[in-house]
């Protein structure tokens, strides 16, 4: 029980360590620290992979693939619909506020630009984060389909495996952008690698305790060579998963490495009763900091200059940002009826009014189960 409540623990940690990582990218600090973009650099190499195998790890069989189908759905996709639409409606009102002249026709933009971002199958106008989301919905349906096709009866196993192999290589050569398809094939990949180390560390490796190991200091030793290596022989290692910039050797390998060598340095942050407390609750709030921090950005540089060399202010501003999303996070949950489109349902204990509202065949099936 103890090793159990280590590994949420310790993942969590890493989960929100990814995510406060992930909204430091989104800050214009090229110019200013190229030390940062440096680090950077390096952190990309973990910081979205590790999410993503972490999930892949957690991910459970206990639900059958049309369950599972609408869990995610609950999960990641309905609230990855309720942030489009709510951010529409905050730009809205941005846009009368600061606007020198509010007409009718600028606010319908506004409006139809959520219409074509539905129909272009993008959403990069409106959050250019979103997509990590939708990747991940995408890359976790694909491997709960895989580890339903691995159960199917030979030979129509391998038939359906060689089927599913070959659509995921299309998808990749091919780099279909519309519904985030172009990214199935690298979050399956780490997804795939986070559950099969779980099986793994179940049969091999004592569980979980695998993590607390001293042994696993050989991997920020060989990350930080390989990246020492890679750069003294001028390799390219633009590793980049956002952009695609991605392989299934060296890239893969390396980013690996980074992975358990982060969950190695949460071990130590663990230690840390505040900053541990305050990384798992970010973990919590992960899709709303993805949701909301280019907003909030949007609107501290309309007060402040954050493009200057000003270190303790871009500092403050950054962890209000991250301070202002858990708070939406915190505030969303309590409010009736509109929390029921951002969280998950199991997440939520709803009132008499929201249980009559409820009424549709997915719902209160789901909330049976």
């Amino acid at each position: 029980m103890i090793v159990n409540k280590k590994r949420i623990q310790i993942f969590d940690i890493a989960k929100g360590i990814s995510i406060i990582l992930m909204t430091i990218s989104r800050y214009d600090f090229a110019t200013i620290y190229p030390e940062l973009i440096y680090f950077q650099s390096i952190a990309t190499f973990f910081k979205m992979p590790t999410f993503i195998f972490i999930s892949g790890y957690l991910l459970s069989k206990s639900l059958n693939l049309k369950s599972f189908f609408y869990h995610k759905i609950d999960a990641l996709l309905k609230p990855l619909i309720s942030f489009t639409v709510s951010l529409t409606f905050l730009n809205i009102i941005l846009y009368v506020l600061v606007s020198d002249e509010v007409t009718l026709k600028g606010a319908f933009d506004i409006i139809t630009n959520l219409v074509r971002s539905f129909y272009h199958g993008s959403f990069d106008t409106i959050n250019v984060s979103f997509w990590f989301i939708g990747g991940l919905f995408l890359g976790q349906l694909s491997l709960r389909l895989f580890l339903t096709v691995i159960d199917l009866k030979k030979p129509l196993s391998f038939l359906s495996l060689f089927a599913f192999f070959i659509l995921l290589m299309t998808l990749h050569t091919l780099q279909i952008k519309f519904y985030w398809t172009e990214y199935i094939p690298v979050f399956f990949t780490y997804l795939f690698l986070g559950y099969s180390f779980k099986i793994l560390c179940a049969r091999y490796f004592d569980g979980s305790a695998f993590f607390y190991q001293k042994s696993m200091i050989i991997f920020p030793i060989l990350f930080a060579t390989s990246f020492l290596a890679m750069k003294s022989l001028r390799y390219t290692i633009d590793f980049n998963i956002a952009a695609l910039h991605f392989n299934y050797h060296y890239l893969l390998i390396m980013s690996l490495l980074g992975v358990f060598s982060l969950l190695f340095v949460c071990r130590f942050i663990e230690k840390i009763p505040i900053i541990s407390s305050l990384l798992v609750f970010c973990s919590r709030a992960s899709f709303f900091i993805l949701a909301y921090h280019i907003f909030i950005k949007d609107i501290f540089l309309l007060f402040f200059d954050i493009k200057s060399y000003n270190p303790l202010l871009q500092t403050f501003l950054f962890f209000l940002n991250i301070t202002l999303c858990c708070f939406i996070f915190l505030f969303l949950k309590r409010v009736p009826i509109i929390r029921l489109f951002f969280y998950p349902m199991r997440s939520i204990v709803v009132n008499e009014t929201e249980r009559k509202i409820l009424e549709s065949k997915y719902v209160v099936g789901y909330l049976s189960t």
